[in-house]
Parts: structure tokens; sequence; C-alpha cells
């Protein structure tokens, strides 16, 4: 399962690597096996591509690049065999590296980039040290500090990598004993959101696969601490989510406010934007994101049509209010029934520091999601999604999304089941896993400054 990469273009030009592992994570990302320089090498992804050794061959697999992944000139669709001699390029104006396969003996005979030109400076020192006994002897004592120094570095590096198992076996101890609340949160929201409960098993699951490979590379004589340290951060970010989400009731929070949130689309200049509302006022009043009511161009919405969580009606709404500085606008329904609110707006969002698990109910993917109906002849079924807070400034607040990712306009609910925030976009290349949010602080001025104070708390 060896295989030997030569870095052949971009930053790393001459470099040669080799690895003893089935899986090789190419990309600018601190955690890459093959990582390249996140300043200079622009066309690579964070997380790029990925080597795997399967059924005695290696592959490359493309993880969704920004700018592709090419073999030999052609690029890759989800995967493509490798060969020795084959070139691999991140991005088509990106780093190239060329691919030796067929055991190690093979690999280390294979030739290396050559080795660069000594300058003149180099060689002159070389001479006068050839020349010089007392520089030998100096050489000679300079060398066993080296060794010296390299020895204590390799114990400390050894106590570091023992650690880390250690650290490896308390995090599977912990992954364990979390399973049992986590599955109750799952049995509890299947009636209410199978999708949520779907989600959740299928993240359970994984990670009960990675338990499984801790548990094997503790047991090793030699366990590969390369390895060993991608698994611990996974599994300890991995606990993190699961203790942050049976820390919330998410029955409770979905019971209260899931009436509340409603799917909204808009006629911008003949283009349809879908996203979610939710009500803020029995009246009618609906707070969404300014981008799915106004058009790039500032122009108001020709029609706006609003579908309430578990009905089949779609209501006409107007645009009434909009932030100048936020992505924040608010809708109101021209006629019909009273409609649920949500069971309140943070005033100050101080549920939300670093670390706090929130909850978003909305509509991923609008009526493309899984729903009674077909089209727009449907009945609202809202998704919930589980997170953490992992960032909190004054203009945003940043949701590690830990089961999917939340649509435009979704609201985002604190432990007591209160609005703290308003979902507007993420991170691209996060994979929806990365979501920014309006925080409650402007949340709570655009209400206050509307007239809308009875549902702040």
């Amino acid at each position: 399962m060896t295989i030997g990469l030569r870095i052949l273009t971009g930053s790393r030009a001459g470099e040669w690597e080799r690895f003893d592992s089935t899986v090789v994570t190419v990309g600018r990302h601190p955690e890459s096996d093959l990582r390249f320089d996140p300043e200079g090498d622009l066309d690579v992804s964070a997380r790029h591509a990925e080597l795997r050794f399967a059924d005695g061959a290696w592959s490359v697999h493309d993880l969704h690049s920004t700018n592709g992944t090419f073999v030999n000139g052609e690029r890759v669709g989800a995967a493509r065999p490798l060969a020795s001699g084959d070139v691999v390029s991140l991005g088509a104006s990106g780093p190239r590296v060329e691919v030796h396969v067929g055991g190690a003996a093979a690999i280390d005979a294979a030739p290396r980039a050559p080795r660069p030109r000594r300058n003149t400076a180099e060689r002159i020192a070389e001479a006068v040290h050839a020349e010089t006994a007392s520089l030998k002897r100096m050489f000679a004592l300079a060398l066993g500090a080296v060794v010296i120094i390299g020895g204590v570095a390799f114990l400390l590096w050894r106590q570091r990598t023992d650690a880390r198992e250690h650290e490896l076996v308390a995090l599977i101890a912990r992954s364990e004993s979390a399973s049992a609340p986590l599955a109750r949160t799952v049995a509890a929201m299947r009636a209410r959101d199978s999708q949520f409960s779907r989600l959740l098993a299928e993240r359970d699951s994984a990670l009960g696969v990675d338990v499984a490979r801790g548990r094997q590379l503790v047991g090793d004589d030699e366990p590969d601490r390369r390895a060993v340290a991608r698994l611990s951060a996974r599994m300890a970010e991995e606990n993190r989510l699961r203790r942050a989400i049976t820390q919330l009731d998410f029955p409770r929070v979905h019971d209260l406010n899931d009436g509340a949130v409603a799917l909204v689309v808009s006629d911008l200049d003949g283009t349809y934007v879908a996203g979610t509302a939710f009500a803020v006022s029995p009246a009618g009043a609906l707070v969404t994101n300014r981008h799915i009511v106004r058009s790039e161009a500032g122009r108001a919405p020709r029609r706006i049509r609003v579908l309430l969580a578990n009905t089949t009606e779609w209501r006409v709404a107007q645009l009434v209010r909009e932030s100048d500085d936020d992505d924040l606008a608010l809708i109101q329904l021209d006629t019909g029934a009273a409609v649920p609110v949500v069971a309140g707006v943070s005033r100050t969002g101080r549920a939300t520091r670093v670390g706090s698990p929130v909850a978003t109910i909305g509509y991923p993917h609008a009526v493309d999601a899984p729903m009674e109906g077909a089209g727009l002849a449907v009945r609202a079924s809202t998704t919930t999604t589980a997170g953490t807070v992992s960032k909190r400034i004054s203009d945003v607040l940043q949701i590690d999304s830990y089961a999917g990712r939340g649509s435009s306009g979704s609201p985002v609910f604190d432990v007591h089941g209160y609005v703290v925030g308003v979902i507007y976009g993420g991170e691209p290349q996060s994979h929806g896993r990365i979501v920014y949010a309006v925080p409650a602080e402007r949340l709570s001025s655009f209400l206050s400054a509307a007239g809308l104070t009875s549902i702040l708390r």
C-alpha cells in the first residue's frame, strides 16, 4: 500500500513524499497528509482530493474541489485509477504531482528531483573546514550536540504521541458513554422530524466506525502516529457536538416553534427564490432574509407567497420593512386567520456563548426536500438541524452544523427555545457545515424599530 509522490510544480516543487497508509488526504488544510501552501497554492482546495488503496490498486477521488482534479490532463469525475508515472494536477493550473506505486523498493529507487547546486559561499566554507582542524573539532562537538538535542526531541515527540494514544482511549470511552443520551434524542425526534433523526443516526453510525478504528489503532504494536492524531481530532470534535446536542431539549424546541416556521417564495424579476420565514406576531408579520425578497438590482418582488408549516395553502404577503445593515426583512400576510408565533426572540442572545448548543428549523432545499405532495402542491414539512456556536462577533453568529445545513431565513433557537439568530449564508467550502446568522441583538433592534416588542424576551 506504499505510494510515492514527487511534486513537480507549485510552491513545493522538487519535494518528495512517501506514504504507507491506505488513504492519503490532499489539500491546503493543516490536517492534510499531502499539504500545500495555503497562501502559495491557491488552486488547491482546503480538502481537495484523496488517494485511496483498495483491492490491490490506488485511485484518486476528487472531494468536490473548486478547481477540479486531473490525471494526465483529463478531469476526474468521482474517482479514477492510478498507475506509476501518472501525473495528478490539483486544478487545471495548480500544482502537479507524479505518482509512483509498485512496492516500497521500486518507490525508493524512483528518481528524485536533482539536488540544488551549492552556491559559492557554501563551497568556500567547506574548503576552509577541510583545512582547519580546530573547525573540525568544533564541528564534531556541534554534531554531538545536535544528536543529543535530536534524541531529546525524539523522546518528547514519543511522549506526545503516547499522550495522543491515551487521549484517543479516553475519547473512545466518552463516545460510548454519550451513545445512550443521543439515542434517546433520536427516538424522541423520530415522529416529529424523521429527516433529523435519520441524519443523527447516520452520524452516530459513522462515529461507531471511528471508535472501532480507534480500538484497532490503540491495539497495534506500532500504531500509525499520524492516523492516531487525525482520528483523535475528529473524535474530539464529534464528542463536543454530542455533548452539546444532549444539552438541548430538541423535542421541546421543535414543539414550541415548528408551527411558526414558514416556507416563502418570491418572484424577483421572473426568478423564483425560495427560503424560510418565521412568524413574530399572530397578525401575520414574518421575519426572513432581505435577499429572498429583494433582487440584486434592488427591485421589490413582483409577488410573495407563504406556506406555513404543516399546511397546504399558499398565502399572499407583502414586503413591509427591510434592514439597511443586516440581511433581514419583514413581510406581512395580507389576509387569513391568526398564525402561530415563535416562543420568543432573545434580546441579547446571552445563551449563545461559543460552544453552546443551538437548533435550526427551516426548509433546506425548499420544495425539493422530502414532503407530502409534489412541486408547489405540498404540505410544508420543516427540517430540524442541530449545531454549536463556534464564533460570536457583533454582526455574525457562526454555527458549526451537526446534521445538515439550514436554509436562508431559518431561525436559530437556544436552549430556552428562543430565536437567537437568522441564517443568511455559509462558508462555501464547508459543504453546509459552517453557517452564518444575524445575531439576536441586531434582530431585536430590527423588530423594536418595527414596533414588534412583545415578542422580545
